[in-house]
């Protein structure tokens, strides 16, 4: 997964089942055009992240997405029913009623800042709890790469998770025959 995501940001592997990843920042703006009743409208997404914690046990896997989208700020204007976009949006939601820890910036802030070292204060970073998110590729093949990888990830954490739970079927047959 580092591999693939490494020209949008960096992933660091905190423990064997979470994972903390921060893009690259400041993130796109990303377009992404719909066909409504032979009219093309947008919608915009923008994930200021400056990081996020994701437990890989607790990402849904089957609602992993992927969308083609477009960064550049004509896209709107220069855009005819069948270009595909630039960048790859993938977007990561969590089981239901989990939330991921992630810290966002102020994208006006960011943008305004000079060059040399800021503290986190400078691009305005508060911290957050979001049930979905979205990850950026230029490359849609590293795009495609990083969800298989995530996909197996989140699959062996959830099969790792399962192996590591106590036995709790055999701990209530034992107090059921007054055993210990």
């Amino acid at each position: 997964m580092k591999k693939f995501y490494a020209s949008s940001g960096t992933i660091v592997v905190l423990d064997e089942r979470t994972l903390l990843i921060e893009p690259n920042m400041p993130g796109p703006i990303c377009g992404l055009p719909k066909d409504e009743a032979g009219k093309t409208t947008w919608s915009f997404y923008s994930f200021p992240l400056a990081s996020i914690t994701v437990p890989l046990t607790l990402i849904d896997e089957g609602i992993i997405g992927e969308d083609l989208v477009f960064t550049s700020q004509d896209a709107q204007t220069a855009y005819k029913p069948g270009d595909l976009g630039d960048t790859t949006m993938v977007v990561v939601v969590g089981m239901p009623g989990k939330e991921f820890h992630a810290v966002m910036y102020d994208r006006e802030k960011l943008t305004q800042l000079g060059p040399g070292p800021h503290n986190a204060s400078a691009y305005g970073q508060t911290p957050d709890e979001v049930e979905a998110f979205g990850l950026t590729f230029s490359d849609r093949t590293a795009a495609r790469a990083f969800v298989s990888a995530l996909k197996d990830a989140v699959h062996l954490a959830k099969a790792q998770a399962l192996d590591s739970r106590p036995a709790t079927g055999d701990l209530r047959a034992s107090a059921a025959h007054g055993r210990p």
